[in-house]
């Protein structure tokens, strides 16, 4: 429906409305930006942080394996 056709109060609530759009953000030059900023850890110590992640990626992992031997051993021992 072409905006020339509405009348009344309509006309300008729906001019307005189509044009304001959401203005991106402008962000300033100014920041200091690194690798990992916008991460909710802290990766600046890189040995801790292989550690923390090899052990919260090994652990639902190994789950499976531990629960099967556990079985396996329990129907061994009857």
């Amino acid at each position: 429906m072409p905006l020339k056709a509405l009348s009344g109060r309509l006309r300008p609530l729906l001019a307005t409305r189509w044009s304001s759009g959401a203005a991106p953000k402008r962000w300033s030059h100014h920041e200091e930006t690194f690798k990992g900023q916008n991460l909710p850890f802290d990766i600046s110590n890189h040995r801790l942080f292989a550690i923390k992640y090899t052990i919260f990626m090994a652990t639902p992992w190994a789950v499976p394996f531990i629960i099967v031997r556990y079985h396996l051993k329990k129907a061994a021992g009857k």
